[in-house]
């Protein structure tokens, strides 16, 4: 089973937080962190569908679904600051509660 390493979302979560003050971003409202977070995920998506998953028709710019994911993350993190979460106590306990539950998956027949 895989186990998450010590210290390494908090310290992600640390390191957004201090870029969040030295960008000049921290009188953003929780309202305006979740609309962001908002067209970042649709970035993602729309990079997806570029590179093969749907089409997308006169379209401008080229699309890094790496970096569309890491903008998603960015934000995430951005919105927990702004609501005082801990997202790597809460990713922990979280999972401790899904590792109890049992899976099926139906198999393509």
């Amino acid at each position: 089973m895989a186990e998450l390493r010590k210290n390494t979302i908090i310290d992600l979560q640390g390191y957004v937080g201090q870029k969040i003050k030295e960008r000049g971003f921290a009188d953003e409202s929780l309202h305006e962190r979740l609309l962001l977070l908002c067209e970042e995920v649709g970035e993602l998506i729309k990079a997806c569908r570029k590179t093969g998953i749907g089409h997308i028709k006169d379209t401008e710019g080229d699309f890094d679904i790496s970096e569309e994911i890491v903008d998603v993350l960015n934000m995430l993190f951005a919105v927990a600051i702004e609501l005082n979460l801990d997202v790597e106590s809460s990713f922990r306990e979280k999972e401790k509660r899904i590792d109890k539950r049992c899976y099926a998956r139906k198999k393509d027949e």
